[in-house]
Parts: C-alpha cells; structure tokens; sequence
C-alpha cells in the first residue's frame, strides 16, 4: 500500500513564517552593515529594501519561493536548535 502524501502547510503558517524568515534575514543584514559600513539609519533602510525585495521575489517566483523557503527551515530551525538548547539548560 502506498502511504498519503502529507498535507501541506495552511497559507497562514506560510505566510507567518516566511515573515518571521525575511524579519531574521534583515535584522541579520542590518547588524553586518551597521557594524561594517553605515550608520543605522542607512542600514536600516537598505535591509528593509532588501527584506521588501526578499518577500516580494517569494511572491512572483516559484522558484525563489522555494529557495526562500529552504533558507527560512534553515534559519527557523537553527533558532529553534538554540532556544530548545537554552530550554534544556534551564530547565
């Protein structure tokens, strides 16, 4: 017998996290030009560009939204790796 493919993600578990995954992405690029080159007003808007530009290619292209889904597993898992570790540490 051959098993049921497994049902896919609600639209709004997507959407959550494909948010919480462009949130991550521009805090992260806002710290590497922040701390690099510009001062905080700059970064600020040039990693809000590139999170629009992020969540905007997500949304035209199938083949960017998958790609922008496997970095946001990746990222999402690692935070979820960190906080299941100071979880552990703590409890």
């Amino acid at each position: 017998m051959t098993e049921p493919a497994p049902a896919g993600r609600s639209p709004v578990v997507r959407f959550i996290r494909r948010t919480a995954a462009a949130l991550v992405l521009g805090l992260v690029f806002f710290a590497i030009l922040w701390m690099t080159v510009f001062n905080a007003v700059t970064s600020a808007l040039v990693a809000s560009g590139g999170a629009v530009v992020l969540v905007a290619g997500a949304s035209a292209s199938e083949t960017f939204l998958s790609i922008f889904e496997a970095v946001a597993e990746v990222i999402l898992g690692f935070i979820g790796a960190i906080a299941e570790f100071f979880s552990s540490l703590f409890d």
